[in-house]
């Protein structure tokens, strides 16, 4: 056995200042008077019962999950600086006194076993849990969140509630619909349940068991949404956020030129228009109707004048030569208030176009006379 100093004959004092007690039955030689004997030759202290000076108390595991008088004394002091007290195995004792010298508490001590199997425990139900939430969830590594193709909406939706009466604060749906990465195409829909504001683990579940084609997940996802919300998918934008009260979930669509995704027409909001704009519209419309499309460019009226045979020549030729000088001058000009895909052109007008018309003049003769035509610019 080693020694102390040489020639003292006694063995090194490695319990110095410590005070040691035992709690349960041990066998073989280590008794009760042999533990008490050892302890004083290496200079340490024994207590045959349990005080605040003990510092180190050795026990059995059976004493030890007993949970004895003596245990919860040293457990309310196994977290303490001063007077903090060890519960270790008597294989502590048994190593320090073989190697002569003190060995660390934690490879020994019942609290530090306990704290690893319970961690071990821990760590074992969050796998099996893990496990769980993966059968119910989507498995992100081989899905992507879907995209609509009309905008670049992100199918990722937070559907809300809170109620004050039932001191629900934070309730909180998130619904995703995922794309596989893999072609063809599968999709699902997966639900993330946050009970509260401060919920930190949600539950997980998927709405079908089995990933689908888009028309079907995406009826899915529009049927979670109108249950949760009270009203359509399609009218997201035309309802009032939280217009159904607390019974139901409510839906923030994005604002500021944001992706809003794909909406039939019918539901897509109509943009105010602005009084003046409206007046101008009003002013356009009744000026289209109120004016021809094409006008002419002489400002003359003429006025129907019916013509004998011994005049017919003169005026049938001055006509003539007036009509072919505003042809040459390009006579037909647009009105500026008439819209461009109702804007007509009239077909030119000659004295050959005009039927003859035949009267009696006073002798009973029968003449032939002919209808100049009309020309109004002012109309």
């Amino acid at each position: 056995m080693p020694r102390g100093k040489a020639g003292t004959g006694r063995p090194r004092p490695i319990f110095k200042g410590l005070n040691i007690a035992l709690s349960g039955t041990f066998h073989g030689q280590w008794t009760d008077t042999n533990i008490s004997r050892w302890v004083n030759l290496r200079a340490g202290t024994f207590s045959w019962r349990m005080s605040e000076d003990v510092t180190h108390l050795v026990c059995t595991k059976e004493e030890f999950d007993k949970k004895g008088p003596r245990i919860k004394e040293a457990l309310a002091r196994a977290y303490k600086k001063d007077k903090k007290c060890y519960l270790v195995s008597l294989d502590w004792l048994e190593d320090s006194i073989h190697e002569t010298k003190r060995l660390r508490e934690d490879e020994f001590s019942h609290v530090a076993t306990l704290k690893a199997l319970k961690n071990k425990a821990r760590l074992e139900k969050k796998i099996a849990k893990g496990v769980e939430e993966e059968d119910r969830a989507v498995n992100q590594n081989l899905y992507r969140v879907y995209f609509d193709p009309t905008d670049f909406f992100e199918y990722n939706i937070t559907l809300a509630r809170d109620d004050e009466e039932m001191g629900i604060t934070g309730e909180r749906y998130v619904v995703k619909l995922y794309e596989s990465n893999a072609l063809p195409h599968l999709y699902h829909v997966g639900v993330r349940y946050y009970k509260s504001k401060k919920d930190t683990m949600p539950k997980l579940y998927r709405l079908t068991e089995t990933p689908g084609d888009f028309q079907r997940e995406y009826g899915s996802f529009k049927r979670f949404f109108e249950i949760k919300v009270g009203y359509p998918w399609d009218e997201r934008l035309v309802r009032g956020v939280g217009s159904l009260g607390a019974k139901f979930f409510f839906y923030q669509p994005p604002t500021g030129g944001k992706p809003v995704g794909w909406i039939p027409q019918e539901y897509i909001p109509k943009e105010p228009t602005a009084p003046c704009e409206a007046e101008d519209n009003a002013n356009l419309e009744s000026m289209t109707i109120a004016q021809p499309a094409l006008i002419l460019n002489s400002g003359v009226t003429h006025e129907e004048e019916p013509t004998t045979s011994s005049q017919e020549g003169s005026q049938a030729q001055t006509h003539q030569n007036d009509q072919s000088q505003h042809l040459d001058e390009s006579q037909y000009t647009e009105s500026p208030h008439t819209p461009q895909h109702d804007r007509q052109e009239t077909p030119e007008a000659t004295t050959e176009d005009t039927p003859p018309t035949e009267t009696v003049d006073a002798t009973g003769e029968d003449t032939t006379v002919t209808i100049m035509p009309v020309v109004d610019s002012e109309t």
